[in-house]
């Protein structure tokens, strides 16, 4: 199963992907797996050592992959949890299992990035801090940029409990939503909210409308309480 964005679709010249069953990630690089790593290599048609990962630590390192060669594969930055690069053939890795993905194009200086935001990484605004960051770091505006948010666990079914409240800055409570005796938090519509605060239009916008929770086709933490990860990737052909 290989989940692809419709928005980023309309640019050829960049190829990604949300990948989940028959293929199976752990949440960190093992030998194990190394059949799977081998097969995705073959379907994406991607050498080894053009590959970038993220440590995803839920904190706000980016990370700007630039033409250093790997000397070790794979290529791992540490502490981080965007990365952010203008180099072709260069892949941008991470993995998934309910946070979500957010993919990022600025065709305009040929720039991809490929960002992981679980809940803490979204209510301490760090989807916003990677809009801002490219924007004062590579000159562009809002309008030229298109953002692509994943599979990922929705409001349906991302309950939560007092301690997950008691941390919410005040502006971000409006996206509670009480049902049947439950609190639920919508993360896209937080998400959403922060990329409509830095004037993305939102033509520019995708959020997809799958829950990993829901869906049987992909790996769930909160679901099935597995190891296995969704592998999220994004490069420049």
């Amino acid at each position: 199963m290989i989940w692809r964005s419709r928005l980023l679709n309309n640019f050829p010249e960049i190829s990604h992907g949300f990948v989940s069953y028959p293929f199976s990630f752990p949440f960190k690089i093992s030998f194990r797996y190394l059949p799977n790593y081998f097969s995705f290599f073959y379907l994406i048609r991607m050498h080894p050592k053009n590959l970038v990962f993220a440590d995803q630590v839920h904190g706000d390192g980016i990370y700007l992959v630039g033409k250093e060669k790997n000397k070790f594969f794979p290529k791992i930055a540490y502490k981080t949890d965007a990365l952010l690069t203008q180099e072709r053939k260069r892949t941008l890795i991470m993995f998934f299992a309910d946070c979500m993905p957010i993919y990022i194009y600025i065709p305009k200086i040929r720039l991809v990035g490929l960002v992981h935001s679980g809940w803490r990484g979204s209510i301490r605004d760090f989807p916003l801090k990677v809009i801002r960051f490219i924007k004062n770091s590579y000159n562009v505006e809002s309008r030229e940029i298109f953002v692509s948010v994943g599979p990922s666990i929705h409001a349906c079914c991302f309950e939560v409990k007092e301690d997950f409240i008691n941390q919410l800055p005040k502006e971000y409570s409006n996206f509670i939503i009480k049902r049947e005796n439950k609190t639920f938090y919508d993360l896209t519509a937080l998400v959403k909210y922060q990329f409509d605060k830095e004037e993305i239009p939102t033509s520019n916008i995708e959020i997809s409308d799958i829950c990993t929770f829901c869906s049987s086709k992909f790996y769930s933490f909160r679901r099935d309480k597995t190891l296995n990860r969704n592998l999220g990737y994004i490069f420049i052909r």
